[in-house]
């Protein structure tokens, strides 16, 4: 009776947290609900997230004694969603040192979780962690997890610092007969137990054949890509209705960004990453109805009809786009890449309004310098296009490049780069003032790209 109790309870405090997580952060309501909850047994681990990330696991009586103790369990759900929001699960299995792994996980969590304005009285051991970060942030902007994981290696850092739930489950793997066995930040032996045996209630991961494990998988990683896509917009949206202002959206941003989505769309990143200006032109479709009215009082049947001129225009007037010359891609692909670019880019483009999308080829050094005002100019372009150089790649001399343009005011309001590449090359040490995103088409050289800058898949 005592357990029903207990379970009752959790139930209720669970509810409680996503219910004050939503009113608090609106934009992470997909990925709040999202996330199922699941009870294990006691002396399972307290608080966990499963294999695929399809659940919330925690104990009934844990959870309740740290309620009871003004311990904030939404702190713990919301850790365990950022893990899932940021794809973390998911890449578990491509890092050799899972406890550094874990580690570096739970330092980019935490750091977000700072930015999402969740301070507290912090302990000594937090106050060391916050400590480490604030020691991180110095080197890079925007931290990630696969940055974190390449830099602490060697560092001597406490898992305590930064530690909400267990990684066990990240790591479980199918077995021949159907036994699986984990290993990760915390034991995992009861949950798997309970799993197999049906104890303490809804608990654990299915035990599936290999290949269901291997769908269920895709489908989970799947779905939290799109709820990340769909809060990146949501938070692009809130930063322009700003007028630009606000570090923690911008922020957020910026870390969303650096996520390996493979499911998402080119032509949806190329809206996302046009920082789109608003301009004032004259709206056809409206007028001012005191003059119409006014109009037809004085000239009885011929109303006054003037347009509107407070409707706003989202476009891009500038943009850079580099490609890599010695990338082993056909003309086709190298073609239907910028036909994309353009017409997502100046989509809002009116007749005769003039832009400035500059092509540069390169390996490495720039071998030619390509500026396109308008359609004709591209479709001309893309007529006569041949690529230069083939040898190797240095992507240096473009932003270089770029840099003389602006001090020439060549470039007023330069709106990013765009780098074609598969790439492998020679990076800038410092990331420039714009955004930069290296766009690769379909080959696993995303690891060599900086983190300062964004990435992305065309086919």
């Amino acid at each position: 009776m005592e357990r029903d109790k207990e379970s009752e309870y959790a139930v209720r405090i669970i509810e409680l947290a996503r219910e004050e997580l939503a009113c608090s952060y609106p934009f992470l309501t997909p990925a709040i609900f999202a996330l199922e909850v699941r009870e294990v047994a006691e002396g399972d681990v307290k608080y966990g997230l499963g294999e695929n990330a399809e659940a919330f696991f925690y104990e009934p009586k844990g959870l309740v004694d740290d309620f009871a103790s003004g311990k904030d369990v939404g702190d713990v759900l919301l850790h365990s969603i950022l893990h899932c929001l940021f794809l973390h699960p998911f890449m578990a299995s491509l890092h050799g040192d899972r406890k550094l792994w874990d580690l570096s996980c739970d330092i980019c969590v935490r750091d977000i979780m700072s930015c999402l304005g969740k301070s507290k009285v912090a302990t000594e051991a937090e106050m060391k962690g916050n400590a480490l970060i604030a020691k991180l942030k110095k080197r890079v902007p925007v931290l990630s997890a696969e940055w974190v994981y390449g830099t602490l290696d060697g560092e001597s850092v406490a898992v305590e610092w930064f530690r909400e739930d267990d990684h066990s489950f990240w790591y479980v793997t199918q077995e021949s007969g159907g036994s699986r066995e984990a290993s990760g930040n915390g034991d995992a032996g009861g949950l798997l137990r309970n799993t197999h045996e049906g104890a303490g209630g809804l608990v654990g991961n299915p035990v599936n054949a290999m290949g269901g494990e291997v769908i269920a998988g895709a489908e989970s990683r799947r779905k939290w890509e799109t709820i990340a896509g769909e809060i990146e917009l949501s938070l692009q949206r809130q930063l322009r209705s700003a007028g630009g202002r606000g570090d923690f959206a911008g922020y957020f941003i910026e870390v969303l960004d650096r996520i390996e989505r493979k499911n998402k769309d080119y032509s949806a990143f190329l809206k996302d990453f046009g920082a789109y200006e608003e301009t004032a032109r004259i709206d056809p479709d409206s007028f001012d109805i005191a003059l119409y009215t006014y109009g037809l009082e004085l000239y009885g049947d011929m109303p006054v009809i003037e347009p509107l001129e407070y409707s706003e225009q989202h476009t891009v007037r500038e943009f850079a786009v580099a490609i890599d010359t010695s990338l082993s891609c056909s003309m086709e692909i190298i073609r239907d890449f910028l036909e994309k670019t353009y017409d997502i880019l100046f989509a809002t483009m009116n007749y005769g309004e003039r832009k400035k999308m500059v092509i540069f080829q390169c390996d490495s050094e720039i071998q030619s310098e390509t500026v396109i005002s308008d359609r004709d100019e591209l479709k001309e372009y893309m007529t006569g296009i041949r690529v230069h150089g083939r040898g190797g790649t240095d992507f240096r001399p473009v932003f270089r490049r770029i840099e003389e343009l602006s001090k020439d005011k060549f470039f007023t309001c330069l709106r990013g780069l765009l780098y074609f590449t598969d790439g492998d090359g020679v990076y800038p040490e410092l990331p420039p003032k714009y955004k930069t995103a290296f766009v690769v088409p379909g080959y696993e050289c995303f690891a060599r790209v900086p983190d300062w800058a964004m990435k992305v898949r065309v086919n």
